[in-house]
């Protein structure tokens, strides 16, 4: 099974093809490019490790 972290760096696959579309046909494209790349970024993140990840106990007395 693929974890979403790496699910989300392959979608990154489509930046290239954008970018040169970008360059070549439509100048537009550039905000679809810039708007992949966020979406890319905060899917990475929210899918990433909390920070402190079992550094907290529950200990209930």
């Amino acid at each position: 099974m693929v974890s979403p972290r790496a699910g989300t760096l392959v979608a990154l696959t489509a930046l290239p093809a954008m970018g040169y579309y970008a360059v070549v046909k439509e100048q537009i494209a550039v905000i679809s490019l810039l708007n992949v790349a966020i979406i890319a970024a905060a899917l990475f993140i929210a899918f990433g490790p909390l920070s402190g990840d079992g550094q907290h106990g529950h200990d209930h007395a």
